[in-house]
């Protein structure tokens, strides 16, 4: 990532209340724009959602819990796993590591902290390091820079996966913060695939 594609990544999800208690548990509660949500995680460590308590009712009259915000997750332990993910892990050995393979939020909340909450639940409650991944479409850009600019409780880093190093690779680290990091460094605009090696990892803010 990150290799930037035109267009974003969106599409309406809901879950059965039966499919939600069988794949997922809730890990916690919010709002959005004060309609109470759940925090769920899916059981395989494979997604993370937040979605509105009360379930609405479809035309057809099935009950189906609306998706507000979704990560697709691959897990480090994963069979899928690639070297981007070895090259986190070697830095946080005793830590597990998420990249994060695809994320969709509904368009109607796109403007609130929705997705801000939940990489923040992720991390905070549980702990892992959020990595991203290499292909990247404007509104997870958009997202990742959300983040970085307002969140008070994760630190964003960029790494190249190629060299194992972070920005600006000379052995420290600066904390990414929409200036602190000439965008040129992280992001190209495909076909231009000049940043495709650098990841962005997102890890609990330092006390």
């Amino acid at each position: 990532m990150p290799v930037l594609y035109q267009g974003y990544s969106n599409y309406p999800i809901s879950y059965s209340p039966s499919a939600l208690e069988r794949a997922f548990d809730v890990s916690g509660t919010t709002d959005i724009l004060g309609v109470p949500a759940l925090i769920v995680l899916r059981k395989d460590k494979t997604a993370a959602a937040i979605v509105y308590a009360e379930p609405s009712q479809e035309e057809n009259g099935e009950l189906r819990h609306l998706v507000a915000a979704k990560l697709d997750l691959i897990p480090r332990k994963s069979t899928n796993q690639n070297e981007s993910i070895l090259a986190v892990k070697r830095y946080w050995e005793s830590k597990a590591v998420l990249q994060v393979e695809g994320v969709v939020v509904d368009r109607s909340v796109q403007d609130t902290r929705v997705a801000t909450t939940l990489y923040e639940h992720l991390i905070v409650e549980k702990g892992p390091i959020l990595m991203s991944d290499h292909d990247q479409y404007i509104g997870g850009q958009n997202i990742w820079k959300r983040i970085a600019r307002v969140s008070k409780k994760i630190d964003v880093f960029i790494l190249d996966t190629e060299s194992g190093r972070f920005y600006p690779y000379d052995g420290e680290r600066t904390r990414y913060d929409c200036e602190s990091i000439p965008e040129s460094e992280i992001w190209s605009l495909a076909p231009d695939e000049s940043r495709r090696g650098i990841v962005l990892v997102a890890e609990r803010a330092a006390e």
